[in-house]
């Protein structure tokens, strides 16, 4: 049974609303998400793990509402010599081994980012995993939502900005679109990506944000 007892209407809702939806609908909103991908994404056993094992990661994506409009928080990371350098992404990352599950990872990950603690009964459940193969990470996506935008104390040694967005942007027709990206100094791909004040959100991130879209949307049909 979830504690309400320090949340605000719209929280408690939209807790409820889109854990509701997750649970009839959650298999279908990731298989649309991949459809909108122009390839097929690789699953985790398409891992050579006899060179680099799959390492596990848990993010929490944080709602809340500013102005009666829900927002989401992305981050942007420094720059440092590894594949996601200077990558727009959501808060989190690697299990350590004192991690009871990937839910406590998340959590723990975010208050090291961004220096706000989470509450177990305002995260949902419903995303799907994504595996990353340049980083070889399996990465299990989490909601928090939160009563209001909070006061970020992030680590400037791996954050570098935060983005927030209203939710109504990425719901937009056109809000993914095709877009040249460098995946290497010497290598652009076009890849579907979310556009905001001049930063562009691409991979996992984007499918990550693109599965949300689909419950959104479904949420506010149904409810």
């Amino acid at each position: 049974m979830l504690d309400f007892c320090a949340m605000n209407d719209s929280s408690k809702r939209l807790i409820l609303d889109l854990t509701a939806e997750f649970e009839a609908h959650g298999k279908v909103f990731s298989a649309n998400a991949d459809a909108m991908m122009p390839f097929r994404r690789p699953r985790p056993e398409a891992s050579d793990e006899s060179i680099h094992a799959i390492r596990y990661a848990g993010v929490a994506l944080p709602l809340f509402e500013v102005d009666g409009e829900w927002h989401l928080s992305l981050m942007k990371r420094t720059e440092y010599p590894g594949v996601h350098s200077g990558q727009i992404s959501i808060p989190g990352g690697e299990r350590e081994e004192g991690d009871a599950d990937l839910k406590q990872t998340a959590m723990r990950e975010f208050l090291e980012e961004m220096g706000v603690p989470l509450e177990l009964p305002r995260l949902i459940d419903g995303l799907s995993e994504r595996f990353i193969p340049p980083s070889n990470f399996l990465v299990k996506p989490f909601i928090h939502v939160m009563d209001s935008e909070p006061d970020w104390k992030i680590d400037p040694t791996e954050v570098q900005s935060v983005l927030t967005i209203p939710v109504g942007e990425f719901l937009k027709p056109d809000a993914l679109r095709p877009t040249s990206i460098s995946i290497s100094p010497d290598q652009r791909v076009e890849l579907p990506a979310y556009h905001w004040k001049g930063e562009v959100i691409w991979g996992a991130t984007a499918i990550i944000l693109t599965e949300l879209t689909f419950a959104w949307k479904s949420m506010t049909e149904n409810h």
